[in-house]
């Protein structure tokens, strides 16, 4: 008689998962058609191990799905091997916060830095719980060492010498990769234009070639910035472990340097990231971590990790804390020098982005809480201004907006109104964002699951549409 792997089906009864669930989520890892069901079937039934990453990557979304670890020996009785290719975000990312556990997390990028983006190239998990929270509490909590400058020896010979002139340069093309974000977001081409821009600075910080402690700490800078940069993109592009790694990576640039603003900066932007992704525990320990980072930072800064304890309030339907924080928010935003001692980094954040904030902020509340349908009119009125089809200035955010302002006009049954919203959404943009992707994804399935649009002609217009953009190259 052929035993079953009663851990693997312990855990998708606790769950409530049937076999071909457990499949559906791995192909969404995958690839379309990786893993059937009947192949899940023999995992259970025959205690079958899956080939390489498979194994891997099983325990990694049912661990994510309970919010505990699930192991490799757990599942599969020492049978399986680790994945080489599927690794944790923070995977060989641990050391001390100094000078020295910075320089790990570029080797760490250096070693497989290629293999990151491209064919065959490693895929890195997305970390929740104690793992994810833990390294922010720690960064929080380690004192600031002086950046020495490790000086090699060989550029008076070879002539390797990084200047402040290089830098210079090096800040200004940073700056553009901003803009990039703000126009196109997060395409993969995107993501590896800016990737190989991060290895080559990382290369320069570890070269030991600049021409004094000035040069050496603007390479750390430009470095974090990157991160960052790179970092949203990723996440953009629905990559979040990768996003995490790079935002780790900045945290660890931030505090070699000293810079607790940025450093509250990548916590907030990992703070984001939960809240996008529902994890409602994680979104709260980060955003209390973040608020400390920030207490002395720039008000601009304040009010927007003042904004994000407003969301993750709302994220845990917790109305009165939704709106106290918002108004404390509004109240830093308003101070006379908010707007002209924003750090230069932040120049996208002012009254208008409050605002789109609170209504994306009103639109968790209400799926936290089936709230009144006044919050979702006022959410609606604050998205609408700034979902402009032919946004100059921020064309991948206006798109976003606007595919949850079509959201919410289906929450209110209002199907003309959000297909009429929608459907701009479809034209032919340079913006390739596979977040707002998977939120027109979304879109489709409540238009199609709502009785109100079964008999509306435009709603097959609109799904035929969609469908042709996803087959476009790039989706």
């Amino acid at each position: 008689m052929v035993d079953k792997n009663l851990v693997l089906l312990n855990l998708l009864q606790e769950l409530g998962w049937s076999q071909s669930r457990l499949a559906r989520r791995l192909n969404e890892a995958l690839g379309a058609g990786y893993v059937s069901r009947s192949t899940v079937a023999e995992w259970v039934n025959q205690e079958r191990v899956p080939r390489d990453p498979v194994p891997t990557v099983v325990a990694h979304v049912l661990s994510e799905e309970l919010e505990r670890t699930v192991t490799l020996d757990e599942l599969w009785k020492g049978r399986a091997k680790r994945s080489q290719l599927w690794l944790s975000a923070f995977d060989g990312m641990a050391g001390p916060w100094c000078h020295s556990g910075t320089v790990r997390a570029l080797e760490c990028w250096h070693e497989h830095g290629e293999a990151v983006l491209d064919f065959n190239h490693r895929t890195f998990f997305p970390v929740w719980g104690d793992a994810l929270v833990g390294p922010a509490l720690s960064y929080l909590e380690h004192s600031v060492t002086p950046l020495q400058l490790v000086q090699s020896r060989n550029w008076a010979r070879d002539g390797r010498i990084i200047t402040a002139s290089m830098t210079n340069i090096a800040s200004v093309v940073v700056e553009r990769m901003r803009r990039l974000d703000d126009a196109e977001g997060g395409s993969l081409e995107n993501l590896r234009f800016v990737h190989q821009y991060f290895l080559s600075i990382g290369q320069q910080m570890r070269s030991g070639d600049a021409a004094n402690g000035a040069v050496l700490r603007e390479l750390f800078r430009l470095w974090m910035s990157l991160c960052q940069i790179a970092g949203w993109m990723a996440y953009d592009a629905e990559e979040h472990g990768l996003a995490q790694r790079y935002y780790y990576s900045g945290l660890r640039a931030a505090h070699s340097i000293g810079d607790r603003s940025y450093g509250a900066y990548l916590l907030a932007a990992l703070t984001h990231q939960a809240i996008y992704r529902r994890k409602a525990r994680e979104a709260r320990a980060l955003v209390d971590v973040t608020v400390r980072a920030a207490k002395d930072g720039p008000l601009a800064l304040r009010s927007l990790v003042s904004g994000l304890v407003a969301h993750t309030e709302a994220l845990e339907g917790n109305a009165y804390g939704f709106e106290t924080n918002m108004a404390t928010a509004q109240d830093l935003m308003e101070q006379p020098d908010a707007l002209e001692n924003r750090p230069v980094w932040l120049y996208w954040f002012g009254p208008v982005q409050s605002r789109v904030h609170r209504g994306h902020g009103l639109l968790t509340l209400v799926r936290a809480t089936q709230a009144p349908q006044h919050r979702l009119v006022e959410a609606a009125r604050l998205l609408a201004p700034n979902c402009a089809v032919d946004d100059a200035h921020f064309p991948r955010e206006a798109l976003y907006n606007r595919v949850w302002l079509a959201r919410s006009h289906i929450w209110r049954g209002d199907i003309d109104t959000a297909l009429h919203t929608a459907l701009p959404t479809l034209a032919p943009s340079a913006v390739r964002s596979p977040r707002s992707v998977a939120q027109l994804r979304i879109l489709d399935t409540e238009l199609a699951a709502h009785p109100a649009a079964r008999s509306t002609s435009q709603l097959h217009g609109f799904h035929h549409q969609l469908q042709n953009l996803l087959r476009a190259p790039g989706n």
